[in-house]
C-alpha cells in the first residue's frame, strides 16, 4: 500500500499550474459525472411516470370494457385492443406474472391501475409486477374482470425508441465538456501562475542586480500587493547599496587629505630611517585609499548585461597578460555564449590570473561547461593557502601572510571583487588547494543567458 501511494504521489504534477489543472479537470469531471447520474435517474422516473400512467389507463379501460360485455364477446374485445406495445390475453384462473413486484416502478404502476379501477369490485386481487425484457423493462398486470375471468396485460414501460442511458449524445457531450474544461483549466492555471513565475525571475535577477527594472504591479489584488512589496524591498536594497558605496567613496576621498599632510610633514623629518618608514606606511595607506575608491566606482558603475563569447573573452585576457610578460597558459574552448557584464567579468578573470602569476609564477586557465553553468578555472603552482583561510581570503583587505603579504599581494581587495562580480551574475567564486600543490580558483557563472538591466520579464 505504501509503495502504491508513493507511486501515485510521483505521478502527481509538481508545479502549481499542473496541480491546478488536475484539480479543475478532476473536480469538474466528477461534477459532470454526478450530474449525468442524477439526470439519468430523473429521466427514468419521468419515463416510468409517463409510460406507467399510460399503461395503467389502458389496462383499466380494457378491464372495465371486458367486465361490461358478455363472456363470448371478450376475446373479440381483446383482439381489438391488442397493440405492438400492449399484449393482452384472457385466462379462466388467476395467472402468475412470474415477475418482480418489489420494484418501485411496479408499485407505482400498481397504484395507478388501482386508482383507475377505483370502485371496481375485484380490485383487491389486482397484481402488477416488473419483468426485464430484451429491450427494457416490461410491466405485467393481472386484473380480474369478472367471476372466473382474468386479464393478463404486458406492455413496455419505456417507449422502444427512447434513448439508452449511455447514448451517443451523452458521450459526445461528456467529451466536449472534458476538452472544454481541460482547455479552460490550462488557460486559467497559466494565467494564475504567471505572476509567480515573474516574481521568481525577478527575485533571481535581484540577487544579481539591485538596479534591475521593477516588477509589474498588475494582476489580482493579492498578486499586485505582493509585487508592490517586492518593489519596495528592491528600492530599499538599492538605496542601502548606494548609501554604502557613497559612504565608502566619501571616507576614502576624505582620507587623501590627511595622508597628503602627513607626507608633507614626513619630508621635514631629520631621522632618515624613520622618514623612510613613515613614507612607506603612507604609501601603503594611499594605495589602500585608491583601491577603495576604485572598488566604490566599480560597484557604483551601471553596466548593461549583454551576451558575449566567454571563451573568447578569457582568451583575450590571457593574451593581454602574456603580452605584459606574465606566464599564462590558456586551454582553448568551444564558444560559450553567456549574458554578463563584460567589463566586470574581464576584471574578475584578470584578478585571478594576476594573483596566480604573482604568487605561483605562472597560471593555467581552462573552462568547463555543463548544461547549467560554466566554470572558469585558474591554477598555479604557488605555496597555496592554509585550509582554515580559504574562505577568509574573500573578505575585503584580508591578506595571507608569508608569500602573500602586503609587499607582494596588494591591499587584499582582488578576491573580494572577484566574488562580488560572480555573485552579481548569479554565480559563485571559491578557492581550494590542489592535491599536487598550488592553488585552484574557480568562478562559476550561469550558462543560460540571464535577465539583465535592459531586459524585461
Amino acid at each position: 500500500m505504501t509503495r502504491l501511494l508513493s507511486w501515485a504521489h510521483r505521478l502527481l504534477p509538481r508545479t502549481f499550474a499542473g496541480q491546478t489543472v488536475l484539480l479543475l479537470v478532476v473536480g469538474l469531471s466528477l461534477s459532470h459525472a454526478l450530474s449525468v447520474v442524477f439526470h439519468q435517474h430523473d429521466r427514468e422516473m419521468l419515463l416510468a411516470a409517463t409510460g406507467g400512467s399510460e399503461f395503467a389507463h389502458r389496462v383499466a379501460a380494457t378491464a372495465r370494457s371486458l367486465g361490461a360485455v358478455p363472456p363470448q364477446v371478450r376475446p373479440v374485445v381483446v383482439d381489438a385492443v391488442q397493440a405492438p406495445d400492449l399484449r393482452l390475453s384472457l385466462h379462466d384462473g388467476p395467472p402468475d406474472p412470474s415477475a418482480d413486484d418489489a420494484d418501485w416502478r411496479a408499485e407505482y404502476v400498481h397504484r395507478l391501475v388501482a386508482e383507475a379501477l377505483s370502485g371496481w369490485p375485484y380490485v383487491e386481487d389486482l397484481r402488477v409486477a416488473l419483468r426485464e425484457g430484451p429491450s427494457g423493462a416490461l410491466m405485467v398486470a393481472r386484473v380480474p374482470v369478472a367471476e372466473g375471468a382474468w386479464l393478463m396485460a404486458e406492455g413496455a414501460l419505456v417507449a422502444q425508441d427512447a434513448p439508452s442511458s449511455l447514448s451517443m449524445d451523452i458521450m459526445v457531450s461528456t467529451l466536449i465538456m472534458f476538452v472544454a474544461v481541460l482547455v479552460a483549466a490550462i488557460w486559467a492555471a497559466r494565467r494564475l501562475t504567471r505572476p509567480l513565475r515573474d516574481m521568481a525571475l525577478a527575485a533571481d535577477r535581484l540577487g544579481r542586480d539591485v538596479t534591475a527594472p521593477p516588477l509589474r504591479e498588475d494582476g489580482p489584488e493579492e498578486v499586485k500587493r505582493a509585487a508592490e512589496a517586492f518593489n519596495r524591498m528592491q528600492t530599499r536594497l538599492r538605496r542601502l547599496v548606494e548609501d554604502r558605496m557613497q559612504m565608502l567613496a566619501a571616507i576614502s576621498h576624505d582620507l587623501r587629505t590627511p595622508i597628503t599632510l602627513l607626507r608633507l610633514r614626513a619630508e621635514f623629518m631629520e631621522d632618515a630611517a624613520e622618514q623612510a618608514k613613515t613614507l612607506h606606511t603612507l604609501d601603503e595607506m594611499a594605495e589602500m585609499v585608491n583601491s577603495l575608491l576604485a572598488f566604490a566606482r566599480e560597484e557604483a558603475a551601471e553596466e548593461d548585461m549583454r551576451v558575449v563569447d566567454l571563451a573568447a573573452l578569457v582568451e583575450t585576457v590571457c593574451a593581454d597578460l602574456t603580452d605584459a610578460g606574465a606566464k599564462v597558459t590558456c586551454n582553448p574552448a568551444e564558444p560559450l555564449p553567456v549574458s554578463c557584464r563584460v567589463s566586470a567579468v574581464r576584471r574578475a578573470v584578470t584578478n585571478l590570473v594576476g594573483n596566480a602569476t604573482r604568487h605561483g609564477g605562472e597560471a593555467a586557465v581552462l573552462l568547463e561547461a555543463t548544461s547549467s553553468q560554466v566554470r572558469i578555472i585558474v591554477e598555479d603552482d604557488g605555496p597555496g593557502i592554509p585550509d582554515e583561510e580559504l574562505e577568509q581570503v574573500f573578505r575585503p583587505f584580508y591578506r595571507v601572510e608569508r608569500s602573500r603579504n602586503r609587499d607582494t599581494g596588494g591591499v587584499g581587495l582582488g578576491l573580494a571583487v572577484v566574488r562580488s562580480i560572480a555573485r552579481q551574475h548569479g554565480g559563485e567564486a571559491c578557492v581550494e588547494n590542489r592535491p599536487q600543490g598550488g592553488l585552484r580558483a574557480v568562478i562559476s557563472l550561469p550558462l543560460t543567458p540571464a535577465l539583465g538591466a535592459g531586459d524585461t520579464l
